[in-house]
């Protein structure tokens, strides 16, 4: 099997295709909350996916922030890849794709959020010069 990838913007008809993906990071979200997602992406936030051959095998979510703690950045909302083509370089590609999108909105900073649990996923932040530089609980309330 081929491991090159291609990396471009997510469309609308890879909705099914990311919402399969979104589930192998532990969020059920249906394909038409994707969809709707797609729909209202504006020019600061930007998705990528990486395709090998006619499928989807991984997506990449980034946007820009202005915190009042932090400033002006980039975040990484979310990069997942299908566990079949991990380890080939898409990965690599999605957050190469994002960090550009970043630096030329005039981001100098990506930040990343990593659950504990997931340390392949610290090591490939690692890799691609990422440092943790403190660990937090993620509190929620519905509202």
């Amino acid at each position: 099997m081929s491991t090159t990838f291609e990396i471009r913007a997510a469309r609308l008809d890879d909705a099914e295709e990311l919402a399969a993906l979104m589930n192998q990071l532990g969020y059920d979200v249906p394909v038409v909350e994707i969809a709707q997602r797609l729909r209202r992406r504006e020019e600061r936030r930007a998705v990528f996916v990486a395709t090998r051959g006619d499928r989807v095998v991984g997506w990449a979510a980034v946007s820009t922030d202005e915190t009042f703690v932090e400033g002006f950045g980039a975040h990484l909302e979310g990069l997942v890849v299908e566990e079949t083509a991990r380890g080939l370089g898409a990965g690599a590609h999605l957050i190469e794709a994002a960090e550009t999108w970043a630096r030329d909105r005039g981001c100098n900073e990506m930040r990343v959020q990593s659950n504990v649990v997931r340390r392949r996923a610290h090591a490939f932040y690692n890799r691609h010069g990422y440092a943790t530089i403190k660990s937090q609980y993620h509190l929620r309330k519905p509202l």
